[in-house]
């Protein structure tokens, strides 16, 4: 730990109930020395207990002198003398050390009871009540001791993680990764149409479980890989879900940092296997409730690492592998001191603050880490409230007001006592005052500055529908007439189609007349009626051969219009087989391209209030903008999209229904659009992709985030 400088001095009479006291270290508490970008740091092993806490040197100048034989006021009086200048305590600084061990529980006799006021100053118990209230979300209760149980795994705990094992697991991720890559879009789309439904409630609430399940014990087999211990084992409630956990803290003491690594990453490696195995599972199986569960390991092996284990802006896994690779202890309390010294020195001008910067490097991991991690998490929690309020409005509500309050409102309120109250500042508390309230009106001025409203919308390279060129019967492509990009008349024959089934028919239907002409002279002799009969099948047979013959003739492909013949692929296309109404090309003839458009109910609402210039991109042409006109508009909103281009199948942004394997029918309602291009632009064709902006002027930032959020609320919440 490092000393903390935002303590006022201590009162006079709370310090004389310690000043004298010689508190000393357990016998069986051991200090084990480890080295962070070439600085010493301690770590105390408790070995009764297992725990273990980390100090920097510091804090090892108090904890050193714990042997009975010094007072806490000599051992003030030594920690400042002039070759520790640098590391120079106060008796706030000594007061904190003090009670951290008391909690911790590793003084021989403890704290006197004249000594409270530390304690309930300082007690890390008083902090873990606190870190509850700070995340009630989050509340860790201990259950038993799963040493012996992880003992008789160590052996399998040694295979696993060996360099055998990690060739196994990258092997499986490579193979993971690529049927991801290759099936993304289907992915992407099943993701997309999942909801809160009882059933996947249910499914989740009994996969995650399991899942974290595995993950602790990735952790427990990874200490005991290298021969830690593991003392303690229970449930974490995580957002109102029972959750296990086990206390690997022994990893701390390990001297190889890529042990250190390896155990907190062990959690990481194991829920990547089950998303990895999820995905097989998935791919391999028809619907059905082992396929959804499937996917909702690989969703929750996947997303829950990038977005929460795996992430070193948040406090779990990835923060202490981060910590332990760039060598930085404490990361996250650091960084925020690192702010809190910038303010007090640079803004306010305290002279007496101390950097928590303690060696080369430092400070950019705490300037990025330190400002990343509470937006992050702050964006992390309001998406779970919005997500929890689809089904549960009240707690998703309480959460996000919370979420708000804990990460915005109340660092406000402890600035604005700080500078109220803190003795520190009493030649300096105008200065403050002045300094928070410049720093309020440039935010809140900053909301009131017109910025570009901007939409972002997609679209497909479209003709005249007239000119489609498509097959009107299942066959095979015979001839290509008319090569791909030759200017065509109206009634030219482009193609010629083969349908032996056809021709087999035609056959046998003029066999069928020519029997039927020849009873039908006899027939008439014998009966009216029986002549009657046979006239009728005759005509039948003559409707059928008519029909047979148009459908032949249909089989010469002939152009709709006069302009320019596109085949698509022209060089495939030969032999192939083809079904009804399949397209086979187009014949261009309008001057001007046309874009068909696809765009969200929020940004046709800006379309018609705010009056627009628009720029397409086209996909081919990415480093060219193109002036676009808005030529119609369709009013009224629609689930079926243009193309499925646009949708989520066919690498668009607008998510579709799965059950739809056409792509083409969205989960929600879209509006459409028609855009013209100036004359003479060059396309690629029939169906490409186009990238649109359409520019509505600008706006003050609090009105875009106002009907962003009003948007946000009624699509979600459906209020």
């Amino acid at each position: 730990m490092t000393a903390n400088p935002t303590f006022d001095q201590p009162a006079p009479s709370l310090w004389e109930h310690i000043a004298e006291l010689k508190p000393r270290l357990r016998k069986d508490v051991r200090i084990r020395v480890q080295y962070y970008r070439g600085e010493r740091w301690y770590i105390l092993h408790d070995e009764s207990s297992g725990n273990f806490n980390r100090f920097n040197a510091s804090a090892f100048q108090v904890i050193g002198r714990l042997n009975g034989d010094f007072s806490i006021q000599e051992i003030l009086h030594l920690a400042n003398t002039p070759q520790h200048q640098d590391q120079a305590l106060k008796p706030e600084d000594i007061m904190q050390i003090l009670a951290l061990l008391h909690n911790a529980e590793v003084l021989r006799d403890g704290l006197p009871h004249s000594a409270q006021d530390i304690i309930n100053r300082y007690t890390q118990a008083q902090h873990s009540r606190k870190k509850a209230l700070n995340n009630p979300l989050s509340l860790r209760i201990p259950i038993f001791d799963p040493d012996q149980m992880l003992t008789h795994l160590a052996p399998l705990s040694r295979i696993i993680f060996s360099r055998a094992g990690l060739y196994v697991w990258i092997g499986i991720m490579l193979l993971a990764s690529i049927l991801a890559v290759a099936n993304a879009q289907l992915i992407t789309a099943a993701i997309g149409a999942k909801s809160l439904s009882t059933s996947e409630v249910v499914s989740f609430w009994i996969l995650f479980p399991a899942i974290k399940i595995l993950h602790e014990l990735g952790h427990g087999m990874a200490v005991k890989a290298w021969g830690g211990e593991v003392h303690e084992t229970g449930i974490t409630l995580l957002v109102f879900m029972p959750v296990p956990y086990v206390n690997a803290s022994a990893a701390s003491a390990f001297r190889d940092k890529k042990r250190r690594v390896m155990v907190g990453a062990a959690g990481i490696f194991v829920e990547m296997l089950l998303a990895a195995l999820g995905l097989f599972i998935w791919l391999l199986t028809e619907p059905g409730t082992i396929h959804d569960a499937a996917l909702n390991i690989a969703i929750l092996g996947s997303v829950s690492t990038l977005l929460f284990n795996g992430n070193p802006l948040l406090k779990f896994d990835g923060y202490y592998i981060l910590e332990d690779q760039i060598e930085i202890p404490n990361l996250a309390s650091r960084s925020a001191r690192f702010y809190l010294y910038l303010m007090q020195k640079h803004i306010l001008g305290l002279s007496d603050t101390r950097s928590p910067v303690t060696a080369a490097g430092e400070h950019a991991w705490f300037a990025f880490y330190g400002l990343a991690s509470p937006i992050y998490r702050l964006t992390v929690l309001v998406s779970i409230a919005l997500y929890l309020s689809t089904e549960f409005l009240i707690v998703g509500v309480i959460l996000a007001c919370w979420a708000l309050f804990m990460q915005l409102l109340k660092p406000l309120i402890f600035t604005l006592l700080f500078l109220a109250t803190s003795q520190r500042l009493e030649a300096r508390r105008i200065r403050g005052f002045v300094a928070l309230g410049a720093i309020l009106v440039l935010c809140f001025g900053s909301l009131i500055v017109p910025m570009p409203l901007v939409t972002q919308a997609q679209g497909v390279i479209t003709f005249n529908e007239k000119g489609n060129i498509h097959s009107t019967s299942d066959s095979f492509v015979k001839e290509v007439l008319v090569s791909s990009n030759s200017q065509v008349s109206s009634g030219e024959l482009l193609l010629l189609l083969e349908d032996e089934t056809l021709l087999t028919q035609q056959k046998a239907l003029e066999a069928r007349l020519s029997e039927l002409q020849t009873q039908q002279f006899t027939a008439q002799q014998r009966s009216r009626i029986r002549g009657a009969m046979v006239t009728d099948d005759i005509n039948a047979v003559t409707a059928e051969l008519k029909e047979i013959a148009s459908r032949i003739n249909n089989l010469q492909v002939r152009s709709p219009l006069d302009g320019r013949f596109i085949l698509h692929n022209p060089h495939e296309l030969r032999g192939k087989f083809i079904r009804h109404g399949e397209i086979l090309g187009y014949v261009i003839q309008d001057k001007k391209p046309t874009i068909r458009a696809a765009i969200t109910q929020k940004s046709a609402g800006l379309l018609r209030d705010k009056p627009i210039s628009i720029q397409v991109m086209l996909a081919d042409q990415l480093g060219t903008p193109i002036q676009a006109t808005l030529l119609r508009e369709v009013p009224a909103g629609s689930k079926q999209l243009p193309s499925a281009a646009l949708g989520a199948l066919g690498g668009g942004y607008i998510t579709v229904d799965t059950n739809d394997q056409s792509g083409l029918t969205a989960t929600q309602k879209i509006f459409q659009l028609d855009l013209s291009l100036p004359e003479g632009t060059k396309t690629a064709g029939i169906g490409g992709r186009v990238y649109i902006r359409l520019n509505h002027g600008s706006e003050p930032l609090w009105k875009q985030w106002t009907r962003s959020t009003q948007q946000l609320l009624l699509s979600r919440l459906s209020i």
